[in-house]
C-alpha cells in the first residue's frame, strides 16, 4: 500500500495478467562465409553479424557474387561448351537458396572479401562472432567445402559442435566435403573411405547436428563478368590428333582423283568442275573453325575459268589442289572465334556468336552443398507448422536434381548405422521431384534425440523457459513464488501441446512441471537455488509406416 500525505485523488495500477514465456525464434541461421563486401554506410560489417530479411538486404551490405571469367571450348560433339569455373566462394548464391526455399530474417557473418582464399582460421573467426547472437539458433558454412583439404573441413565442424555444446541453443547443419560417394582418400592405416565414411570417421555423434547428402545441382547461373577476355580454345589440343585429319585425307583424295582424270586421254571437265567443287566446300567448313583462313581466291577464280567455254587444257588445277592440300596440312586450330574477346563487345560485333556463348552460360548450373537450401527448409516449417514437424518429406525450391541418385538400398546404410551417425538423404522420386527424405540427428543411436525436430524443439522450450525465468532471479523463494512460475511454464506447455507438439490426449500425459519442496531441499532454499523439473512427451516422426495386408479366400 502507497503512502499517501497529500489529499486528493491517487490511481494505481494493478497488474491482472500472469507472467508468461516469449517463445524464442527457431529458425535464424548465421551464415559464415566470403562476401564482395561489408558496409553499411561507412561501418565496417567484417566479422560482425548482420541481420538481413532478404535478398536485397544482403546485396545492400554485402554485394554480389565473384564474377568469373568465361572460359571457352570446342568439342567435336558438342560444339561451343563453356568450361565450369571452379568456384570458391559459394556464400551469395547458397543466400539465395536459402530464401527461395522460405527463409527468413539470417545473420551474415562476413569473413573477408574474394581478394584471398578460403581459410578455415577466418572462418573460425566468424564461428567465434556469432557466440554473442542469442538469437540465431543454427549454423551453416556455404564456403567451408572449399578449405584445401577435407581435414581442415571436418576441423571446422568440430569447432561448431563445441560451441553448440556450450551454447545448447545452436543446431549444426553438416555438408559432406564431396557432393559424390564414389571418389575415395586414403586415411591412416591405408584404410580407403568415400565422404561419407570420412564424414563418420572424423564427427563424433552429436544430438546438435545432422548431415545432409549429395550436393545439389541448382536453377541458378555462375556470375560471369562480360568485361574480361574470353578464352576460348579450338578442337586441337596440344599431342592430341588433328581435328583436320578427315579433312586432309578428304582432300588428298580429290587431289589424287584429279591426277587420274588428268592422265585420261579426253580428260572430263565437268569432274574437275565437281572435285573443285568438293574441295572448296571443304575448305570452306575448315575454315569455320580454323585459327588462319585459308586462302580460297585462286581456287574459286580457277572454278570460273573451268565453267568458261573457252578453257580446254586443265593442267592449271594441280597447283590450286597442291596449294590447297599443303595449306590444309598446317592449318591448326587453338583458339575459338571468342579468344580475347569481350563479351560485351560481342554483343554488337557477333551477334550470333554473342547468342551461342550466352546459352552455353545459361546451361552451366551452379551446385551447391545442401545446408543453405535445409536451412530455408527448416525457417519454412518452422513458421507453417512448428518446430515440432520434421524437416523432411518436403520439395526442394530452386533444385534441378541431387548430384547422385540414391537408392533404397543405398539409404539404408546413410539412415541407420551402428554408431547413430545418420546422413540425411535428398533424392530424387519420379513424379514428385527432389525431396528430403531423411529426420535424423547425427546421434540417432540415443532414442531421445534420434530425430532433428525432437532436439530443436527442446532446443526452443528450454531457451523460452530460460528467459521468462530471469524475471524471478532475487525473487522470494517461497510458495508465491513457485506457484508463479509453475502457472507461466504450464500455460506455455499447455499451449504447446494444443498446437500439437506434445504427445497424449491430456495435459497430464503431454506434460508435466514440478517446483517446490518435491524438487528443492531447505538447504538448497537457503542457499538461493530453486530446482524447476519439466518433462514432456514430445511428438515424434512416423518414420516408418508398415501396411499389413492379408487375402481374405473367398468361400466356395
Amino acid at each position: 500500500m502507497s503512502e499517501f500525505k497529500t489529499p486528493g485523488v491517487f490511481i494505481e495500477e494493478i497488474p491482472k495478467l500472469p507472467p508468461s514465456v516469449a517463445q524464442v525464434e527457431t529458425a535464424i541461421p548465421s551464415f559464415i562465409g566470403y562476401t564482395q563486401k561489408a558496409l553499411e554506410k561507412e561501418k565496417n560489417l567484417r566479422l560482425v553479424p548482420k541481420k538481413i530479411n532478404s535478398l536485397m538486404d544482403y546485396e545492400t551490405y554485402f554485394g554480389k557474387a565473384k564474377q568469373e571469367s568465361i572460359v571457352l571450348k570446342d568439342t567435336l560433339d558438342k560444339g561451343l561448351t563453356i568450361v565450369k569455373p571452379t568456384v570458391e566462394f559459394l556464400m551469395y548464391y547458397s543466400v539465395q537458396m536459402y530464401f527461395a526455399n522460405g527463409g527468413g530474417p539470417c545473420y551474415i557473418v562476413s569473413v573477408g572479401d574474394y581478394s584471398n582464399g578460403v581459410s578455415k582460421a577466418a572462418l573460425k573467426d566468424g564461428l567465434d562472432a556469432t557466440a554473442t547472437e542469442e538469437e540465431s539458433t543454427i549454423i551453416v558454412f556455404p564456403d567451408a567445402v572449399s578449405l584445401t583439404t577435407q581435414e581442415e573441413f571436418y576441423a571446422l565442424y568440430q569447432d561448431a559442435l563445441i560451441q553448440a555444446d556450450a551454447l545448447k541453443n545452436r543446431f549444426l547443419i553438416m555438408d559432406t566435403y564431396l557432393g559424390e560417394s564414389k571418389h575415395e582418400d586414403t586415411i591412416e592405416d591405408n584404410e580407403k573411405v568415400n565422404t561419407i565414411q570420412y564424414l563418420r570417421k572424423r564427427i563424433a555423434s552429436t544430438m546438435h547436428a545432422a548431415a545432409y547428402f549429395p550436393h545439389l545441382k541448382t536453377v541458378l547461373n555462375y556470375d560471369f563478368n562480360d568485361d574480361f577476355a574470353i578464352a576460348h580454345t579450338g578442337l586441337q589440343v596440344t599431342g592430341g590428333p588433328n581435328p583436320f585429319a578427315g579433312a586432309i585425307a578428304d582432300l588428298a583424295a580429290l587431289k589424287g582423283l584429279s591426277d587420274a582424270e588428268l592422265l585420261e586421254t579426253t580428260p572430263d571437265k565437268k569432274v574437275f568442275i565437281d572435285i573443285l567443287e568438293s574441295a572448296i566446300a571443304l575448305i570452306e567448313e575448315v575454315n569455320v573453325t580454323a585459327d588462319v583462313k585459308i586462302d580460297l581466291a585462286p581456287a574459286n577464280a580457277y572454278l570460273l575459268l573451268l565453267k568458261g567455254t573457252t578453257l580446254t587444257v586443265f593442267t592449271g588445277i594441280t597447283p590450286v589442289l597442291s596449294t590447297l592440300v599443303t595449306k590444309l596440312g598446317t592449318t591448326e586450330d587453338k583458339k575459338g572465334d571468342a579468344d580475347g574477346l569481350k563479351l560485351k563487345d560481342l554483343k554488337f560485333s557477333n551477334s550470333v556468336l554473342y547468342n551461342q556463348i550466352k546459352k552455353v552460360i545459361s546451361e552451366l548450373n551452379v551446385v551447391l552443398p545442401p545446408s543453405s537450401t535445409m536451412a530455408g527448409v527448416y525457417a519454412k516449417v518452422d513458421g507453417t507448422r512448428g518446430v515440432w514437424k520434421s524437416p523432411a518429406n518436403l520439395g526442394l525450391n530452386y533444385v534441378i536434381a541431387p548430384t547422385e541418385k540414391i537408392s533404397d538400398k543405398e539409404q539404408e546404410g546413410m539412415n541407420v548405422h551402428e554408431k547413430g551417425k545418420s546422413v540425411n538423404a535428398i533424392r530424387n522420386f519420379t513424379g514428385k521431384g527432389t525431396l528430403v527424405w531423411g529426420a535424423r540427428t547425427f546421434d540417432s543411436e540415443s532414442t531421445e534425440w534420434k530425430y532433428i525436430s525432437v532436439r530443436r524443439l527442446f532446443d526452443m522450450v528450454e531457451k523460452s523457459i530460460e528467459n521468462a525465468t530471469q524475471r524471478f532471479v532475487f525473487e522470494t523463494n517461497d510458495a508465491n513464488t513457485w506457484v508463479k512460475v509453475k502457472a507461466m511454464i504450464e500455460n506455455y506447455l499447455n499451449q504447446l501441446w494444443m498446437s500439437g507438439a506434445l504427445a497424449g490426449t491430456t495435459p497430464e500425459q503431454a506434460y508435466y512441471v514440478i517446483v517446490g519442496k518435491e524438487t528443492t531441499s531447505p538447504q538448497e532454499i537457503v542457499e538461493g537455488r530453486m530446482n524447476v523439473q519439466i518433462g514432456m512427451a514430445a511428438v515424434r516422426p512416423a518414420e516408418f509406416i508398415v501396411l499389413n495386408f492379408s487375402h481374405k479366400l473367398q468361400e466356395a
